[in-house]
């Protein structure tokens, strides 16, 4: 019921188009019921009516034939005027029509010249009948012509309606969907940018990639579903119940025994594939996502010729993919269409033989074969619903898996999206007896304090897995600290847990390590969430921090557009046009998250005169592997295995001789043995 409730939320402003469909499905459906109607008339009353019984008539009317002298007219058009003058008959045999000046009994019946000998239950009858040629057989005919084409026209119309309702009804329902995918998709791309930083490390990305583009097809299934499954399926079960009781209430009522062993039948094969369902998506999102780990290492798997033992890799999970869905294919098969198939032949042989064991022991009994050919029709809409679920319920099932999964994303653990406008920081930085653990008890942090004041250049150093990057996760607020026993963090004595995380951020900056970039320009680039940003201002800044060489180095300068992440800017490009992303955006707070880590000499040091400009009117917190990069900190901060174990000046570390000392020996020792 949760996953209808959630496609109702996507119909809103639409649910006029789902009327439309419903209508249009209601009139098909109609439409349905009473064509095995008008068939029966056309053959019973019409093309099979010939045999009903005939008598000679003194007058001359509408109804009338005149054959051999003698004028002939059926007895269901008699009215009060007509003298009856003798009874007659036609009768059908194999491939001709015979006339008999007496009313020939039903049974079972055989010519032999001239002679019909017609076996009943009373004995057996002999009757001296006359072959009609085929311009007497019209003659015939005549009298139900206009009744004939009446049905002929009915059917033909009827078969127009239905196919221009059905039309209306798919394209009512294909906008419907179309919406639905967009909408799912733009709600859950909103829903990414929300998520929590943990969701995106505890996922691959190819996997969430996979729900968004894939799985918001369930809503699609889903509706398609409501429509197909619940809402036709219903109305086909409704209708070709009213057309069995017309027909035979007993044969009607007769049905109702299959249906304890129908109910069986499906809800063990629905529990069989729900299960078969979540294992077929989850092998398909991690086919996906390994795909998309393939496509983003292929410069790596190339140069390392990694292929083989990748290329297994994948076929591990694509063997493991193909298998589920042989188990959903094993499935349907034997216990779905295949099924259907013997319950359909059972359907046709339940009719057959039941209006033939009336027949056989019941006097009186008409069977036609308009009725049989009827009720048949009326029967097999009623596997209509059986088939659909047989046909159908498989997706059905995956829609529902689909759903659940998007949804995860959707109705996830979002982050306060709260934004308000506040003064901007003066910078002030309190981390007080911070202890933090990504997994339980396994802490990172432990008990670190640091003390920041505004405006100042801090550098963070610390071998790899020493806490760096974690302390600035949390004042980002990527994570938040678990508890109050946990510690706090301050930014002008205020709490950062006590802001909304959109209005915190306003006013802080960040640098990564590995820059990313957008498909766009190198403009776009800067200006990216500060759209009234001028092209003059960008290269203002740009200049400003030492990067008047890309604005040169390409032919059209900041409208020089980026592939994909940025493949045709260098390392040291992209860091700047970063840094100048952060600029433009005037945090009070900016981090440099290893921002001179993958650059060349040369770059790095126009990095050092950007740090220059950018610590001017702001705090600015620089994680450095390249110790050159924060010689000139007013302060700098030295973690060790998730504790603070040294605080200073360049020049106080180094006489210190402690940690910080070591990796700078350990640098200058690197960097002269490299020159």
């Amino acid at each position: 019921m949760k996953n209808y409730k959630r496609l109702f939320h996507f119909l809103k402003g639409r649910y006029h188009l789902l009327v439309i469909s419903l209508i249009m499905i209601l009139i098909v459906q109609i439409l349905g019921f009473l064509s095995p109607l008008i068939v029966k008339k056309i053959l019973d009353d019409c093309i099979l009516g010939i045999e009903y019984s005939w008598v000679e008539v003194k007058e001359e009317d509408k109804y009338t034939v005149l054959y051999q002298d003698h004028l002939y007219k059926q007895e269901r058009y008699l009215d009060q005027e007509d003298e009856v003058l003798s009874h007659a008959s036609i009768v059908l045999y194999k491939t001709g029509f015979y006339f008999a000046h007496d009313t020939v009994e039903s049974g079972q019946k055989e010519l032999k010249d001239q002679t019909l000998i017609v076996t009943t239950k009373n004995g057996v009858l002999e009757y001296e009948v006359t072959k009609l040629k085929v311009n007497e057989v019209v003659l015939f005919y005549e009298p139900i012509y206009h009744v004939l084409i009446l049905f002929i026209i009915l059917l033909f119309l009827k078969t127009i309606f239905t196919i221009l309702c059905t039309y209306v009804q798919q394209m009512s329902t294909n906008r419907v969907v179309n919406w639905l995918a967009r909408d799912g998709r733009t709600a859950a791309m909103v829903a990414v940018e929300k998520l929590p930083i943990r969701d995106f490390e505890e996922e691959p990305a190819g996997k969430m990639a996979s729900r968004i583009t894939t799985d918001v097809d369930g809503m699609i299934t889903l509706y398609r579903q409501l429509i197909n499954l619940f809402i036709n399926a219903l109305l086909s079960f409704i209708f070709a119940y009213i057309g069995m009781f017309v027909l035979d209430f007993k044969l009607a009522l007769l049905s109702f025994v299959f249906y304890p062993f129908i109910y069986f039948w499906v809800r063990f094969f629905l529990k069989k594939l729900k299960k078969i369902a979540i294992r077929v998506n989850e092998s398909r999102s991690l086919l996906t996502a390994k795909i998309n780990e393939i496509i983003n290492g292929i410069h790596i798997l190339q140069i390392f010729n990694f292929k083989k033992q990748t290329i297994q890799e994948f076929n591990e999970i694509n063997e493991t993919y193909k298998n589920e869905q042989l188990k959903d294919v094993k499935l349907s098969i034997t216990l779905g269409w295949n099924m259907l198939n013997v319950l359909k032949g059972a359907i046709t042989t339940l009719v057959v033989a039941y209006f033939g064991w009336q027949y056989l022991n019941f006097s009186g009994i008409i069977i036609t074969a308009g009725l049989i050919y009827a009720y048949n029709e009326y029967l097999l809409k009623l596997v209509t619903p059986i088939n659909i679920i047989f046909t159908q319920i498989s997706a059905f099932q995956h829609a529902h898996v689909q759903i659940d999964r998007i949804h995860k994303i959707i109705e996830g653990d979002v982050e306060d999206s709260t934004k308000e406008e506040i003064p901007r920081y003066h910078g002030d930085i309190i981390f007080d007896n911070i202890w933090f653990s990504y997994v339980k008890q396994d802490y990172v942090l432990k008990g670190v304090s640091l003390d920041i004041k505004a405006g100042q250049m801090i550098g963070l150093v610390g071998h790899t897995g020493s806490g760096k990057s974690s302390l600035m996760n949390l004042l980002l607020r990527f994570y938040d600290i678990q508890d109050e026993h946990s510690g706090h963090i301050y930014v002008d004595g205020m709490d950062i847990q006590s802001i909304p995380k959109r209005t915190y951020r306003e006013h802080i900056g960040i640098v990564l390590q590995e820059p990313v970039l957008f498909r766009g320009t190198i403009a776009s680039n800067i200006r990216f969430g500060k759209e009234n940003v001028t092209d003059e201002e960008i290269e203002k800044i740009l200049i400003s921090i030492g990067g008047e060489k890309i604005i040169k180095k390409f032919a059209l300068g900041i409208q020089q557009p980026i592939t994909r992440a940025g493949i045709n800017m260098s390392a040291g490009e992209k860091q700047v046009i970063s840094l100048a992303r952060a600029i433009v955006h005037n945090p009070s707070i900016l981090i440099m998250d290893e921002a001179t880590s993958h650059i060349d000499t040369e770059t790095e040091e126009m990095i050092k005169t950007a740090l220059n400009v950018v610590c001017k009117g702001r705090t600015v917190i620089v994680i450095a592997h390249r110790l050159s990069t924060i010689f000139n900190a007013d302060k700098i901060f030295v973690l060790d295995h998730g504790l603070k174990v040294e605080e200073g000046t360049h020049q106080e570390l180094v006489e210190k001789n402690g940690v910080y000392a070591n990796i700078y020996r350990a640098q200058v020792a690197n960097t002269q043995k490299m020159s």
